[in-house]
């Protein structure tokens, strides 16, 4: 429809529309949008969507690597491990020193691969001289590397890989699923704003109120809650609401009920107010 500004209507009208100089638009880039002079705004930020893209995808790969390293490396650690633990073996031994006509101490004796061997304990046992089965387990190949059974020679197993190592991947596989979520998000409403911009049609509405929100202290994004009523072509009235983080509006002067909005709709589940 021919405008007295010469601005033009380019997109198809769902019913009679308000005077162009007369609508209230939430972004003013919008009005460009109706006159075939520029984008649906604000359009959802290609750079920022390709960024959370790479990202993820960049993440999701390092995390899968790092981990199935991390894996690897624990797995070939705790099977070297096993192994030095399979070297152990376990003989009968016998205590000598207990004669009470003798001032030698107590000392364990044991025969490991052909040879007899005599050591004392690590620690002071007061159960060394009773009369009792011992046995002694030692390491295969260093009979002197030696423990009362059932204790090991061994020292406790002690993961050598760092804790940081061990977090990578599952951390940076968690920071790619935020990003599939931030994506997930863009995507949805880039396809949203394609399907307005290729189905929609305009209709005229009434405003019914408008209200800011300062957002929280803590960072929350100002934002602003437009209710508007509509009337269908089959003459329904339809009422709606929408919050709106990008406006141009004056949150100190917003507009007056009654103002002309322009709503670019599709279905009851698509729609939004210019």
């Amino acid at each position: 429809m021919a405008l007295p500004n010469s601005e033009t209507i380019t997109l198809r009208a769902l019913g009679p529309l308000p005077d162009l100089d007369s609508v209230v638009f939430v972004r003013k880039l919008n009005r460009a949008f109706v006159t075939g002079r520029g984008p649906l705004g604000p359009p959802s930020p290609w750079p920022a969507r390709r960024f959370l893209r790479v990202g993820m995808w960049l993440m999701l790969a390092v995390g899968i690597v790092a981990s199935f390293l991390v894996g690897a490396a624990e797995y070939f650690e705790r099977q070297h491990w096993k192994e030095l633990e399979a070297t152990l073996r376990t003989v009968d031994a016998e205590v000598i020193g207990c004669d009470a006509a003798t001032i030698i101490v107590p000392q364990f004796r044991y025969t490991a691969e052909g040879k007899v061997y005599q050591h004392y304990t690590r620690e002071t046992r007061g159960d060394i001289c009773d009369k009792k089965p011992w046995q002694v387990t030692f390491v295969t190949g260093a009979p002197d590397f030696w423990a009362i059974a059932p204790a090991s020679p061994l020292p406790p197993f002690e993961d050598e890989i760092s804790e940081y190592w061990i977090i990578s991947g599952p951390f940076l596989l968690a920071l790619a699923a935020v990003y599939w979520l931030f994506l997930w998000y863009a995507d949805r409403r880039a396809a949203r704003e394609a399907r307005l911009v290729k189905e929609g049609g305009l209709i005229g509405a009434e405003l019914l109120s408008a209200k800011y929100y300062p957002g929280s202290p803590r960072g929350g994004i100002p934002s602003v809650r437009v209710k508007f009523r509509m009337t269908l072509p089959n003459g329904t009235p339809v009422d709606g609401k929408q919050s709106f983080t990008s406006f141009d509006l004056d949150r100190r002067a917003l507009p007056p009920v009654g103002s002309r909005l322009l709503v670019l709709r599709v279905d009851d589940t698509l729609q939004q107010p210019l």
